[in-house]
């Protein structure tokens, strides 16, 4: 006797076969043949062999119903197909059901690839029956977020970017895309003086950065958010401007230098201190050339000279003279009435290692103290003269020493809290060299 499925119209045609599909789902397929193969597949008679899409496997049909047999019906199992053929001279319907429920299993395990710099991509598709509501915490793009995990290791956060939904009368499959929040992208662009701009593309949320950020802005990527950060950095990847004691780029060049020149005040005397000579003489002129020096270019929120500023790298202070080496004489006879002389020396550009002095000049065996500049004769008196050369040294010398050049300040950028960088540049010498006849300069 043959038996039935679902009305007395269609009887088996053989045993059903049955597959088992992941995550405790099942699909079975029926093949029947009809009582009428003539008229059933008429129009007017469809609804005697072809059941409901998403009818369940153990429900009667309207026409001639037929219950199921005792442990026969799969739980949920759900028509999604249905057709019909002809197998030699009989009329064949087969219906395949499948297992589903009133909420969402997943079709498969998770598709995983990696892309994006690294980042994970997670696709997965989930099936329930038809109408199934799609949950709240699965369809905000963007918000929604599952932490993913691959056999042992820490899980992995990943941002709801789509998701679809394919409906049909038997079932609602719902496909959702998340991806792993993180770096996209990193650029960098090298510009002057040992600054480079880094640029850098997160996914979701934004990561750490390093230096101070010049911009930022907000954009998509297959759905998620993607924040666009542009920082500044030295050539080392450390942030630029944090404390503007370090500077950013170093290079050697040739600056210009002036050796100031040298003059020298000796006194002379003569005849047992009746007769004094004080003679001045330039013994170098002043000198212009190139000196060796290291430009350091700092980067700093401070906008004003600092004193540290004229001693870095062991400097001994800024080689700016404002003061250059002088001299004033004063001679007076001791006298009633007794003539004086006064004279003030000034060399610009130049500088002396004498040292002011005094003298007093007698008169004996009736001949006049004698007081003479440069040699001549310019004071003379018979009871004796005082003089005194008082000198003002100008400027120290520089040889041996290394001299800042010069300090700048100039507005760099802003960063995005209106927060103003300046690059600062100083020039260091090397330690001056002493000066030399022969030709080529110092070195």
């Amino acid at each position: 006797m043959a038996i039935s499925h679902r009305t007395n119209r269609l009887k088996l045609v053989g045993t059903p076969a049955v597959e088992q599909l992941q995550n405790g789902r099942y699909q079975l397929t029926v093949n029947c043949t009809t009582m009428n193969s003539r008229e059933d597949w008429y129009s007017s008679n469809k609804a005697r062999i072809f059941p409901d899409f998403g009818s369940l496997e153990s429900a009667e049909m309207s026409i001639d119903g037929l219950a199921p047999r005792t442990g026969e019906a799969y739980t949920d199992m759900r028509l999604v197909s249905v057709e019909s053929s002809t197998q030699r001279d009989q009329y064949i319907v087969t219906l395949v059901y499948q297992t589903l429920g009133a909420s969402f299993v997943q079709v498969k395990d998770d598709t995983i690839d990696l892309e994006l710099n690294g980042l994970r991509r997670v696709t997965r598709t989930s099936i329930a029956k038809a109408g199934t509501d799609i949950p709240d915490d699965d369809k905000d793009v963007g918000v929604d977020y599952i932490d993913h995990q691959i056999d042992s290791e820490t899980a992995v956060r990943c941002f709801l970017s789509s998701y679809k939904v394919d409906d049909n009368d038997s079932y609602r499959e719902f496909e959702r895309t998340y991806i792993q929040a993180g770096t996209l992208s990193v650029s960098t662009k090298n510009l002057a003086e040992g600054v480079k701009q880094v640029t850098t593309v997160f996914l979701v949320t934004e990561g750490t950065t390093v230096g101070p950020v010049t911009a930022r802005s907000t954009n998509n990527f297959e759905g998620l958010k993607t924040i666009t950060v542009t920082t500044m950095q030295d050539k080392d990847g450390n942030p630029l401007g944090t404390n503007g004691s370090t500077p950013v780029h170093s290079f050697d060049a040739f600056s210009n230098f002036s050796y100031p020149g040298i003059f020298t005040v000796t006194k002379e005397t003569f005849a047992n201190d009746r007769i004094a000579n004080i003679p001045i003489e330039l013994i170098k002129p002043p000198v212009q050339c190139k000196v060796q020096s290291t430009v350091n270019v700092f980067f700093t929120t401070n906008s004003t000279i600092q004193a540290s500023d004229y001693t870095y790298d062991s400097a001994s202070g800024l080689w700016s003279p404002n003061d250059w080496g002088s001299v004033v004489i004063d001679a007076e006879g001791s006298s009633t009435n007794a003539a004086q002389f006064n004279t003030s020396k000034a060399f610009r550009g130049y500088r002396t290692s004498s040292a002011s002095f005094t003298g007093l000049l007698d008169a004996t065996f009736g001949l006049s103290a004698v007081f003479r500049f440069q040699g001549n004769s310019k004071l003379t008196d018979i009871n004796g003269i005082e003089y005194t050369a008082t000198v003002n040294p100008g400027p120290s010398s520089p040889i041996g020493s290394k001299w800042v050049l010069d300090v700048k300040i100039t507005a760099a950028f802003d960063d995005i809290n209106g927060t103003t960088y300046y690059k600062k540049t100083i020039i260091v010498t090397d330690a001056i060299p002493a000066q030399v006849s022969s030709v080529g300069g110092p070195y």
